[in-house]
């Protein structure tokens, strides 16, 4: 198999829409209309009022980014450096479905999947940090975006701790930090992609308040 074929299937895996196929069987309607239009566990939750539909989406979606990186990882026969793209294309296509027009969720379970493989430290860090700017901010977006800012600050703060946590598949790649780097922060910005339109509108809401 090509890498090019691996990347377009990891594309496709990605985009597979968990939470709209669900919603759409079940309940009759289309996920994308309802709520905040997020294709993830967080607006299922919203929408259904199940906290099982809800689980169920965010499990489905982190096995989505972690079984393809595994497979990657450990059956392919591509050097391990090289998943940085399939990588990025299977959360491309979580967040930019092909079979929904382009829209999806936000990432964040995917997103954990993927790192949980590469280096699961990312995963508790990244949580402990949201949780820390959810208490001060009270805002979902605003300390999801914050925390998403900061991980690849951690990686440069932390890396003598993170890096010893590193898949041990990757002990052959020469600049281990570089390579973590790069990738959580190409992770990073695709995620941050789609919070960009609400925090504009947090903004805009409470620049209303005030006027």
């Amino acid at each position: 198999m090509s890498y090019f074929i691996v990347c377009l299937v990891f594309y496709l895996i990605g985009s597979f829409p968990t939470a709209y196929i669900l919603v759409k069987l079940k309940y009759k309607k289309r996920i994308t209309d309802l709520g905040s239009g997020n294709v993830g566990a967080r607006n299922t939750l919203d929408v259904t009022n199940s906290k099982t539909d809800g689980i169920i989406v965010l499990l489905t979606d982190f096995l989505k980014g972690a079984l393809p990186v595994t497979w990657f990882l450990y059956y392919s026969s591509f050097e391990p450096e090289l998943i940085m793209i399939p990588a990025i294309l299977l959360l491309a296509g979580h967040n930019f479905s092909v079979w929904l027009k382009f829209k999806g969720g936000r990432g964040l379970s995917t997103a954990a999947g993927i790192m949980a493989v590469i280096n699961f430290t990312l995963v508790i860090i990244w949580l402990i940090l949201y949780f820390i700017m959810y208490k001060l901010a009270k805002n979902v977006h605003i300390a999801t975006v914050i925390a998403i800012i900061m991980l690849p600050l951690s990686v440069i703060v932390l890396q003598s701790i993170i890096l010893r946590f590193n898949n041990p598949v990757l002990a052959g790649i020469e600049d281990q930090f570089r390579f973590l780097f790069s990738f959580i922060s190409a992770i990073c910005i695709v995620i941050l992609l789609k919070h960009i339109s609400p925090i504009l509108d947090l903004l805009k809401a409470k620049n209303e308040l005030k006027n």
